[in-house]
């Protein structure tokens, strides 16, 4: 059965040009990035996106839900490209350069830099375990491939911490961009060369290394859009 529209819109254009799903979603992320999540309510969302304020409940139980469905847009992409690297035959310091920079690219290219919604004080209650499971499990590959490319250096790391530590480098980008500085363009690149110096594997910062890590990042970007564009 098809899914009642809710009510008319305030604005007859969508702002996103995805409909008022989408457009919901933008509008909460501009102004909880801007404004913080407390300080927003459903009524200025709606505005923003030209709805109704019943018209954001007709797609959200609440506004939690608003915020777990933007943070899991910013996790779930880095975890299923962890996931799909974990399957790869490749050195594993190709591996982990190349998760840390497609994790750092994915937070650059934010243009809402949503990733700044991981302070909320918000997301430590139980309605959001699914956000900390993506998370956990992303940290978990991080951790996995630290071990293996400290292993092949004969170096004795806290895998766990180590790869936590790792993955907060992708994630400072976060910090950065608040901070409005203007980040280098090849950011991305240097933090996944410093992901390696930091396990103790600087040696493995190559240009042939950074090829073949980069290659692979295009290589199962395209087989995910490739996987998303057959089950749509």
């Amino acid at each position: 059965m098809t899914k009642p529209r809710g009510r008319p819109r305030r604005n007859p254009s969508s702002p996103t040009g995805l409909g008022a799903e989408q457009d919901i979603l933008h509008a909460a992320g501009e102004l909880f990035v801007q404004h913080g999540f407390s300080a927003t309510s459903t009524r200025a969302v709606a505005e923003r996106a030209g709805l109704q304020q019943a018209s954001v409940y007709h797609y959200f139980a609440s506004k939690e839900d608003i915020l777990l469905r933007l943070v899991l847009l910013t996790v779930r992409p880095s975890r299923r490209f962890a996931e799909l690297l974990a399957t790869v035959d490749a050195p594993p310091h190709v591996k982990l350069w190349a998760l840390c920079f497609a994790d750092t690219r994915l937070l650059i290219d934010d243009p809402q830099n949503l990733g700044a919604l991981y302070f909320c004080p918000e997301l430590r209650a139980p309605a959001f375990q699914e956000f900390h499971a993506d998370r956990d499990a992303l940290e978990t590959v991080y951790a996995r491939l630290v071990d293996e490319t400290t292993g092949q250096l004969d170096h004795h790391l806290d895998a766990s911490f180590t790869g936590a530590i790792v993955m907060g480098l992708a994630e400072n980008v976060i910090v950065l961009r608040q901070r409005t500085r203007p980040l280098p363009e090849d950011a991305a690149e240097r933090i996944a060369d410093d992901a390696l110096y930091l396990v103790g594997a600087g040696r493995k910062v190559t240009e042939q290394n950074r090829l073949q890590a980069l290659e692979l990042v295009q290589h199962l970007q395209a087989e995910r859009s490739d996987s998303v564009a057959v089950s749509g």
